[in-house]
C-alpha cells in the first residue's frame, strides 16, 4: 500500500482504493486499521491527486476527511 521512494513514501494503489479506506468504507485486508493510517493514506491520496490535476475529487475528499477528523490539518 505504502513505499518508502527516496525517503518519501507514495502510493502503490489506485487512488480510488486509497479514498475509499481513508473514509471508511475500505480495510484493504487490515483487519482493524488505525486512524493514524487511514489519515495518512488519506493525505498520500490528496497529494496524488493534486499532482494529477483532479481538483473537484481533491475538494470533495478533503471535506470528508474533515468531518471525519476535525483536527487533521489538510
Amino acid at each position: 500500500m505504502l513505499k518508502l521512494d527516496g525517503g518519501r513514501f507514495r502510493l502503490t494503489i489506485p487512488s480510488f482504493d486509497a479514498m475509499r479506506f481513508a473514509i471508511g468504507s475500505f480495510d484493504l485486508d487490515y483487519n482493524e486499521p488505525s486512524d493514524v493510517l487511514r489519515q495518512l493514506v488519506g493525505l498520500l491520496a490528496i497529494d496524488a491527486l493534486q499532482y494529477s490535476e483532479q481538483w473537484r475529487v481533491v475538494a470533495s475528499l478533503r471535506s470528508v476527511l474533515a468531518r471525519k477528523w476535525p483536527d487533521l490539518e489538510l
